[in-house]
């Protein structure tokens, strides 16, 4: 139930520096640290704490740190082998049964964890609202124009996983959008009325992050100073452009993607720290190409735990990957496929974000990439030349020769299906694979292992929000 009591001088908030301590203990702080909303707000770490405090909780196992990138999302999109009930609540899940007791569990947590982060952000946007003045004026925009879009992403997972996708169910209602701090509960809107908040959200983000650091080269602390840890500016572009394409919008999908496309802040990956034959020393993640990543400092003990030998271990089938990556075709030159995996036994597992002591690239976790950019331009390019060329972009940024170039006279259905292997081959251990398929209205996924309904692309809406908030 979306049910938040009025917090003006009397709502404790938890907070702690997310460049000091793991995603856990910052769940784990105890109410001794807790302080009042007006002295929260009333210096200027206050609204720094608080910010942080909602990246930290993203980093979490049950939001993004595992469930929203490789975990639920990855198993729901096939991308692993989970052939038995020892494999834990993820078989029923990679079968949907949603409604056994482990699965609803999870779905159940994943709700109320996004929602109370969305409160937290709401928090932050009505103390920069009610203390102007804290902040010095470039400060504050910053800190602003980040809260309105971590609403508007939170939101729009949450539409992508709970609601109907726009080509299915517009006028549906799908989710409440949560703008205040309110005991009233917010009714449901439709997916296209979220979609419409989701766009206006980024779009006072994308006005008042005018100034970005990411911009301008010049941040005032350096808590601003690292832009790829903080939902920038060009990541509100590039949400704006996965928003507008989800609302089949591909003018203004278009448009936004090539903002971030022909901004020159994000070179292509270089082979040379790709091919390593030394794993510490590979840039698994492709760092450059990278928009926005999470500081999760519990990422290693994440992968370990489910891309090493443990009773969480996903596997994937080699026959399995080999389809995805088109190895007959295409096996001895892409990077992803030589290099995003380990082969032990008859499984693969997954390598991409294993971290160790003297690596450079640890504890990013990627949320968004130039990558998908290429691939929204070529969505939705208004000639097959245009659409051809930004998909050749990416192939050759992932080690294809040029000889294995799509061509211009590729058919229609082709094309889309060129697409729809680099979004399955790109997003492993992301889980945009999946938000991919319930997008499009694929009918099947590949590899699955019973009966497929589209309705699956639905999660469940927990029974307590739909009886507290007489949601029937």
């Amino acid at each position: 139930m979306i049910r938040i009591q009025k917090i003006k001088n009397i709502l404790s908030i938890l907070f702690f520096s997310l460049l000091s301590v793991s995603c856990q203990e910052w769940m784990d702080v105890s109410p001794s640290t807790e302080i009042k909303y007006d002295d929260l707000f009333s210096y200027k770490n206050g609204f720094k704490d608080q910010l942080t405090g909602v990246y930290t909780t993203l980093c979490s196992e049950n939001l993004y740190g595992v469930e929203l990138s490789f975990g639920m999302l990855d198993v729901l999109g096939q991308q692993y082998y989970l052939w038995t009930p020892a494999n834990g609540p993820y078989y029923n899940l990679h079968r949907f049964e949603y409604d056994t007791p482990d699965v609803e569990a999870s779905i159940n947590t994943i709700w109320t964890d996004m929602y109370n982060t969305v409160a937290n952000v709401n928090i932050l946007l009505q103390g920069i609202a009610e203390h102007r003045g804290v902040l010095v004026e470039d400060e504050e925009k910053i800190y602003e124009g980040e809260a309105y879009a971590l609403r508007a992403f939170l939101h729009f997972d949450l539409l992508r996983l709970f609601g109907k996708s726009y080509v299915s169910g517009t006028d549906e209602k799908a989710i409440p959008y949560v703008k205040a701090i309110s005991k009233k509960v917010t009714p449901l809107s439709t997916v296209s009325e979220v979609l419409d908040l989701v766009i206006e959200d980024l779009e006072k983000a994308a006005a008042l992050l005018e100034e970005d650091p990411i911009k301008t080269g010049q941040a005032t602390t350096s808590f601003l100073g690292t832009r790829s840890f903080h939902l920038n500016y060009y990541a509100v572009r590039e949400l704006m452009a996965r928003a507008y394409l989800y609302k089949n919008d591909k003018v203004n999908a278009l448009k936004n993607a090539r903002e971030v496309i022909f901004s020159g802040k994000y070179p292509w990956v270089s082979k040379g720290v790709v091919a390593t034959s030394d794993r510490k020393d590979r840039d698994g993640i492709f760092s450059p190409e990278c928009i926005w990543t999470l500081n999760n400092t519990q990422l290693k003990t994440l992968s370990e735990n489910y891309f090493k030998e443990s009773d969480k271990t996903l596997y994937c089938k080699s026959d399995v990957i080999d389809e995805i990556f088109e190895s007959e075709l295409y096996g001895g030159s892409d990077w992803r496929y030589i290099y995003y995996f380990e082969r032990p036994a008859w499984y693969w597992l997954s390598n991409k974000l294993y971290q160790y002591v003297t690596s450079d690239y640890n504890n990013r976790q990627p949320l968004l990439r130039l990558s998908e950019m290429y691939l929204i331009a070529a969505e939705c390019a208004t000639s097959k030349k245009e659409a051809v060329e930004y998909l050749n972009t990416l192939r050759r940024h992932r080690g294809f020769e040029e000889v294995h170039d799509l061509k211009e006279n590729i058919t229609d259905e082709n094309l889309q299906m060129a697409i729809r292997k680099e979004y399955r081959k790109e997003f492993i251990g992301e889980g945009q694979w999946f938000f991919y398929c319930k997008r499009t209205e694929q009918a099947v996924l590949p590899n699955i292992t019973v009966p497929f309904s589209k309705a699956y692309y639905v999660l469940p809406m927990p029974d307590q929000e739909k009886e507290y908030g007489n949601r029937n």
